[in-house]
């Protein structure tokens, strides 16, 4: 949006605006993890995953996979804290946190007899999810607030509330080419849903009576559609195990939006050089949202009969910078001001990597250990970005898988941290025609994450024959 020729103390609160958004991790690609050793082992294992978690990490594995299973990424409890130092002014922070419950995984294995030597199987993952509403108030007291001169008293009120929810769902197909040698694909369907409502109320006053009502609003709901493939090859000998995937970019399908934007000023007695009020809403609006291709290498090795060591590394393609959401020109009432209330976004490349550890103990339980980076690939955009995790985050992973009959058991953990030095929040102020306090502001973030999950084997009943048998129990099934 272009710099608004106004003093009104919009800047004030802008500031919790651009942090409450950036719990978002939109410009992330590792965040999370689909299924419960991929958290423990931090997708290290795109060479071998051992699980039906294969559909989305290499669906070549999967045609390597023993007895069909199901598997439910169980209950996974996220907490995320932020915090802008001096966001508010020197010696005072601006903070946030969020704590919710998120769905992750569900797939299982498909078999049927036409099916031949080919495996087939089913994934419903959200790729993205979450939600939460932020209110927070305050009143400021000093000289010429905001920069509008007389004004020694102001109240502010904002309020956001932001949910993202993004669902793949789709069936892989995977062939055995050799006792060792698996290919696979896996098609997804893409839904995409983001809502985005901000509301600020500011109030003020001066000493001789001065008066000040300011109001600005802005909201976002798109609802997107695309389709997107991953293509997956696993090798198996030994204590060895090599992988790739590719995954292609998104093809959309449908896409529509609406955008909303209120502004209005009363004052008196206060020089706010206001800009005239705006009451516009946009819908139907064509939506447009892809994701890059990307490409994955990944390795693993056996020590002995306990110890596997997990490998891989990830590439994705840029995403250069397109409209999300566009919108015709807003032109006031009775004023020359346009004002142009588009979304945006783009993806820069990145690279990102990943190593765990797998250690038997015993015939029924595993512990885990690994560590992940998650680069952001924030880039920016001529229009309003509808990204805003610009920080690159580590992680760490670490639990327990145990086996009780034919189903195994998942309880860890990871946390994840970054910071980054910003010139995002005063460059916003300096469009609302406000001066910064600072021109770059320290951001640290901190993720934890306790997973509870299981997954269910079921005995494999194919032969190579056609007949019907059922095997014996084993425990060497990860």
């Amino acid at each position: 949006m272009p710099p608004i020729a106004s003093r009104v103390p919009w800047g004030v609160v802008l500031g919790l605006l651009v942090s409450a958004t950036a719990l978002a991790q939109d410009a992330h690609y590792t965040t999370r993890q689909f299924g419960n050793r991929a958290w423990l082992l931090g997708g290290s294992f795109v060479g071998n995953p051992k699980d039906i978690s294969a559909v989305y990490y290499n669906p070549g594995a999967l045609a390597l996979l023993g007895a069909p299973e199901l598997e439910l990424t169980g209950t996974v409890f996220e907490y995320v804290r932020l915090n802008v130092k001096n966001g508010l002014g020197e010696g005072r922070g601006l903070a946030d946190s969020n704590f919710d419950v998120l769905p992750s995984l569900l797939a299982g294995s498909l078999r049927f007899g036409f099916l031949g030597r080919s495996r087939l199987a089913y994934s419903l993952l959200t790729r993205q999810g979450f939600s939460y509403n932020l209110q927070a108030r305050g009143t400021r007291t000093g000289t010429d607030l905001a920069g509008v001169q007389g004004l020694d008293l102001l109240s502010t009120d904002v309020r956001l509330n932001q949910s993202v929810t993004e669902v793949w769902t789709g069936l892989s197909w995977a062939l055995p080419v050799t006792e060792h040698l698996g290919l696979g694909v896996s098609p997804f369907v893409a839904i995409r849903h983001h809502q985005l409502n901000f509301q600020t109320l500011a109030e003020g006053s001066g000493v001789a009576g001065q008066r000040l009502l300011a109001t600005l609003g802005r909201d976002l709901e798109l609802n997107h559609v695309r389709l997107l493939l991953k293509v997956g090859a696993s090798y198996q000998h030994g204590p060895w195990a090599l992988g790739g995937t590719v995954t292609t970019p998104s093809l959309a399908v449908w896409g529509r939006g609406s955008v909303g934007f209120e502004r209005a000023v009363q004052s008196q007695g206060l020089d706010t050089n206001a800009p005239a009020p705006v009451f516009n809403f946009q819908e139907g609006l064509p939506v447009h949202f892809r994701n890059s291709w990307s490409a994955a290498l990944g390795a693993s090795r056996s020590f002995g009969p306990s110890t596997t060591v997990y490998a891989s590394a990830e590439g994705y393609a840029r995403v250069a910078s397109l409209t999300l959401v566009a919108t015709a020109p807003i032109v006031p009432r009775g004023s020359t001001e346009s004002i142009n209330g588009d979304y945006a976004f783009a993806l820069k490349a990145v690279l990102n990597g990943a190593l765990g550890v797998e250690q038997k103990l015993g015939d029924r339980v595993r512990v885990y250990l690994s560590g992940h980076t998650d680069f952001s690939a924030l880039a920016g955009t001529p229009e309003t970005n509808a990204l805003l995790g610009g920080w690159d985050l580590f992680h760490v992973a670490s639990g327990i898988h145990f086996l009780v009959g034919r189903s195994r058991f998942t309880l860890g953990g990871n946390v994840a941290w970054g910071s980054k030095q910003t010139e995002q929040l005063s460059d916003s102020l300096q469009q609302l025609g406000l001066s910064a306090p600072a021109r770059t502001y320290d951001v640290h973030y901190l993720q934890a994450t306790l997973l509870l999950g299981a997954s269910f084997s079921f005995a494999d009943t194919r032969t190579s024959s056609g007949s019907c048998e059922e095997p014996a129990a084993t425990t060497e099934s990860p």
